[in-house]
């Protein structure tokens, strides 16, 4: 999927009458015939395909905030929030209400990717004669509708592991398509955790069997492998994780890039499994968001809003910023790391351009993932903990280690997947408490405990009163 192709896809979507109206839960479509009525052949089935992968490069998700928020949550260890947008400044400082806007716009922009999921799973018949093309395209449509799932329930729920699953509210579930106005009247509810974990599993294993193992540039097989370790792993579901990632390593055919830099100076390079594709041309940060627009700080480019988070230990000699932790010939510290041209301030280079493809799933989290899980498990399926580690270590310019414990694999972790939206997710799942900067003081530092209601996003106000009272907010915002 080519970024320049997002223009006629969006167009085509809003002919379809689902991404105008304020409040997705609250459709009510602008067009006179229901949206599943304007796809009639293929041609209009593959556009609406195309203007899904778009949405899920729209800055609202995986352009910017789908790796961006989990940062800015778990910003007491990794860095500060600099910049004027409010809503950011909300979430970085744990003080975020039920309007936060980008709790809002995420939630919406990721319940229209769904939406247009299942409407293109509701018109699979068109393809009728075409069994290879239909499967990919059921593959693809099955594959973003449990990606975002488990996104929204990552961000708007509590963890997995943060009480009862099965009791705990989770986010709506949407399986069927919202087109027309009886549909939208609908007053939706929350599925509990647990249902939506089995719905984003059920969904990514069936594509999995469904996708082929080369689809260009959009998800294959082994990028729903990729999503399913991911999702095994925050379950703590470890044999699940271990598997999946495996199967990425030893059948997908992708190599670790030689230099760290590499995947976020280069498109769709052998290490990336599943990239959002961007141009200089069409891109989040064109409309003054996007990943570079918020981080980097060179002559020209970026708004500088972030500084990397140095020398914590002076408050706490327990407690390290991730910049800290780097040892000092780690090419992630030399080459990932740079000084800002406006202010001064230390910074990441993973993202210094509008145009820049955006990782998702790479390589180096599978073998990440792989040595926590066989560690946790006491197997070695595939290779053993201190083998995958040190692959990671070698491609940084550190020695081999000889053998490895739980912290250290962390650790590896922490530092190879930094500002790619990982952290606060991670910390949830080891019950991590965070520790940081009191930010009236400055100086005096404070716990912030890893299931603290505060780490759950609001329910979006306005989705709160266009159910009428049928969803129910996250304390403590309110009703």
């Amino acid at each position: 999927m080519k970024r320049n192709y997002i223009l006629p896809a969006i167009l085509f979507f809003l002919f379809l009458g689902v991404t105008s109206c304020d409040d997705l839960l609250d459709v009510e479509p602008q067009q006179s015939i229901d949206a599943r009525d304007a796809i009639n052949t293929p041609e209009d089935l593959q556009g609406a395909v195309i203007g899904m992968y778009a949405i899920l490069g729209e800055p609202e998700l995986y352009g910017t905030n789908l790796l961006l928020l989990p940062e800015l949550q778990a910003s007491e260890e990794n860095l500060t929030w600099l910049g004027t947008f409010a809503g950011y400044r909300q979430v970085s400082l744990k003080n975020m209400t039920a309007e936060n806007s980008e709790a809002q716009r995420t939630w919406v922009t990721a319940y229209e990717g769904i939406n247009l999921a299942n409407i293109i799973l509701s018109k699979l018949d068109i393809m009728a004669e075409e069994p290879e093309e239909r499967d990919r395209v059921e593959g693809e449509a099955l594959f973003v509708r449990g990606i975002l799932h488990f996104e929204l329930v990552r961000l708007y729920a509590k963890a997995w592991n943060d009480g009862n699953p099965a009791s705990n509210l989770g986010v709506p579930i949407r399986t069927t398509p919202v087109t027309t106005e009886a549909e939208a009247a609908v007053p939706p509810t929350r599925n509990s955790v647990a249902e939506v974990y089995a719905q984003v599993t059920e969904d990514l294993e069936r594509a999995k069997e469904l996708l082929p193992e080369r689809n260009n540039e959009r998800a294959n097989t082994y990028a729903a492998s990729g999503f399913l370790s991911r999702v095994y792993l925050q379950q703590q579901s470890y044999e699940g994780a271990r598997d999946e990632a495996n199967r990425v390593i030893e059948e997908g055919g992708y190599e670790l890039n030689p230099t760290v830099t590499a995947i976020f100076r280069n498109d769709n390079t052998a290490e990336a499994i599943f990239e959002i594709q961007q141009n200089d041309q069409n891109n989040a940060g064109t409309a003054n968001d996007g990943l570079a627009t918020f981080y980097a700080d060179l002559e020209g480019v970026g708004r500088a809003d972030i500084s990397v988070n140095t020398e914590f230990s002076d408050i706490n000699p327990n407690r390290y910023t991730t910049y800290d932790l780097y040892e000092e010939n780690d090419t992630r510290l030399t080459d990932l790391f740079y000084t800002g041209f406006n202010f001064g301030a230390i910074t990441t280079s993973k993202w210094l351009s509008f145009g820049q493809n955006i990782p998702v799933i790479r390589l180096a989290e599978m073998y990440l993932t792989r040595a926590e899980a066989n560690f946790r498990l006491g197997t070695a399926i595939g290779a053993t903990p201190v083998e995958d580690i040190n692959r990671i270590r070698t491609r940084a310019g550190l020695s081999p280690l000889g053998s490895v414990n739980l912290e250290q694999i962390l650790l590896e972790r922490r530092l190879e997947l930094a500002f790619e939206g990982f952290r606060i997710h991670d910390l949830k799942r080891t019950e991590t408490d965070l520790v940081g900067r009191d930010p009236e003081t400055g100086d005096i530092d404070y716990v912030i405990p890893w299931n603290d209601e505060m780490l759950v996003f609001p329910i979006p106000r306005r989705e709160i009163d266009a159910s009428k009272g049928s969803l129910v907010q996250n304390p403590p915002y309110g009703d």
